[in-house]
């Protein structure tokens, strides 16, 4: 029984590192937007672009909530 238990353990690393081979490979393809690596410009434009988002989601939300209360009448 206990050959069976160490084969188990090793299929469940092997596994393991498949699974941070696959995620090493893909997640830094995607750059982060922070204002780390960026020049004053690029920043300028994050922030705006952010601030831009906020707005439009708030906008969705007070439109959301406006209409919630008519469809309970």
């Amino acid at each position: 029984m206990a050959r069976q238990s160490d084969r188990t353990n090793v299929y469940i690393l092997l596994l393991a590192i498949l699974v941070a081979a696959i995620a090493g490979y893909y997640l830094p393809t995607k750059r982060p937007e922070t204002g780390a690596s960026m020049t004053p410009k690029e920043y300028i434009q994050l922030v705006e672009k952010k601030k831009a988002q906020r707005l439009k989601y708030a906008a969705e939300e007070k439109a959301a909530q406006e209409a919630a209360p008519s469809a309970k009448e």
